[in-house]
């Protein structure tokens, strides 16, 4: 492991995470299913989420299917405009073919006196199925489009050390 991650584990399965982020577990979530966020100081945020995987492969034949309904969405979206997918690609998560995807968007602020304002965003997300676990897992971050170099760097540290069985 690298010195400036630690290790989170829980219900069989861990993630390597950034020693500055705060780690705030979801009351509600459970062995079956639930959510974790990472949070860094500057405000960011990396998710993990895990599911039943029989539950995702009734709804989704593919891999690739699962992300792009995660992609529409987050495309349909109110507060979401000028969608755009930068990347996509195929991965490797524990001997699992994932699904990588990069997109960029515009997310509109509210603001009552201001008339809301566009701030441009990137969106990384990798949707992993592991039937030896009979789990799915997505790793998914939204950063400011400033900060998407080093963001993306921990979002793919955090990817490759994902243990999901």
């Amino acid at each position: 492991m690298n010195e400036e991650f630690e290790n989170f584990s829980i219900y069989g399965f861990s993630i390597d995470y950034p020693k500055e982020c705060r780690v705030e577990f979801n009351p509600k979530g459970r062995r079956e299913s639930g959510d974790v966020v990472f949070h860094f100081p500057e405000r960011n945020k990396i998710f993990l989420s895990w599911g039943d995987l029989e539950k995702a492969t009734k709804r989704f034949q593919t891999i690739e299917a699962h992300a792009d309904n995660s992609l529409e969405t987050v495309k349909k979206t109110r507060n979401v405009k000028n969608f755009e997918k930068v990347s996509s690609d195929t991965v490797n998560v524990r001997s699992h073919k994932a699904a990588y995807n990069h997109v960029r968007l515009e997310e509109m602020t509210a603001g009552f006196f201001t008339g809301g304002r566009a701030v441009p965003r990137d969106a990384c997300s990798v949707h992993v199925h592991c039937p030896d676990s009979s789990r799915y897992f997505v790793i998914y971050a939204l950063f400011p489009h400033e900060s998407v170099e080093k963001q993306e760097k921990a979002f793919m540290g955090m990817t490759k050390s994902l243990k999901c069985h």
